[in-house]
């Protein structure tokens, strides 16, 4: 049985967060969590690293026509958060609104590479990236925000007889 490999979205925004200048002169670290419940990645790391971008490795998914052809859409969510220092209000603020600078710049990077990722046949959904800021609370000493970001690619759905036992007909 083939096996479709779709696009990597874990290496991709690894590779963005290494290759932009904010995150790495802010000590950005790439991490994966199991989703807002189960920030293991970033728990592991925070007595070393003072900021994060977690891609949270399951996704939502669904599978829809588009033109005639069957595309498979994934949706991810990503967490932006930096740690602060509880006694300030203003560092809160100021790490909150590095955390949206740093969203504001990977958005733009996104619609860059939508651009040759359709030509993969990988389609970024970039019109619109909601977005949702997490309070103080969420973690303790640690501010951000979490953006979901749609990922379309085609998918083959045609019905092949030699995937099913005969006698199922």
């Amino acid at each position: 049985m083939d096996v479709k490999n779709f696009f990597d979205f874990h290496s991709y925004i690894y590779n963005m967060v290494r290759r932009n200048r904010l995150a790495k002169e802010k000590g950005f670290a790439p991490c994966s969590c199991t989703g807002i419940g189960y920030l293991e990645g970033l728990l592991s790391e925070m007595r070393t690293q003072k900021a994060f971008v977690c891609v949270a490795d399951v996704c939502e998914e669904s599978v829809s026509r588009h033109g005639g052809g069957w595309f498979k859409r994934r949706v991810f969510t990503v967490f932006l958060l930096a740690r602060y220092d509880t006694r300030s209000k203003d560092d809160y603020r100021a790490k909150l609104s590095l955390c949206r600078e740093l969203f504001r710049q990977m958005h733009s990077r996104f619609i860059v590479d939508a651009s040759w990722l359709q030509s993969e046949l990988c389609y970024l959904a970039v019109d619109e990236i909601r977005s949702r800021e997490l309070g103080g609370q969420f973690l303790n000493g640690c501010t951000g925000l979490y953006f979901m970001l749609a990922i379309d690619e085609p998918t083959d759905l045609q019905y092949k007889s030699e995937e099913w036992n005969a006698e199922d007909e």
